[in-house]
């Protein structure tokens, strides 16, 4: 018969097989922690990058928006006499005769009613 001895040897090289397995498994999920973590500031950087990107695109389809609007009135002050007449008649606060006037301001309507009251 066997002894008692000779049992637990052929049982430890399988628990140790298994302890080997958990630690592999361990340094495995450590090695994946430490990179992951070593990425996690590249990550939040990316994404700061990507919001600042984004923040300059908008300002540049504002920019040429504006940028179309102000070409379109160069054009017309230099091609449309009538244009031209009717911007000086409203920066000049001009009509001509027999015409009428009426301005729609927000900021002007609430000033006169301010004073009135």
């Amino acid at each position: 018969m066997r002894s008692s001895l000779e049992v637990r040897r052929r049982k430890d090289p399988s628990f140790w097989k298994a302890i080997n397995r958990v630690l592999t498994f361990l340094v495995f999920i450590g090695i994946i922690a430490i990179v992951a973590f070593w990425f996690y500031p590249e990550v939040i950087r990316r994404d700061e990058l990507v919001k600042a990107l984004e923040a300059k695109r908008e300002n540049l389809a504002n920019q040429q928006l504006l940028q179309k609007q102000r070409e379109r009135q160069v054009y017309l002050l230099e091609n449309d006499p009538s244009y031209v007449e009717t911007v000086a008649r409203d920066k000049l606060d001009m009509m001509k005769e027999g015409e009428t006037i009426f301005r729609f301001d927000a900021a002007k309507a609430a000033a006169q009613t301010e004073r009135k009251n």
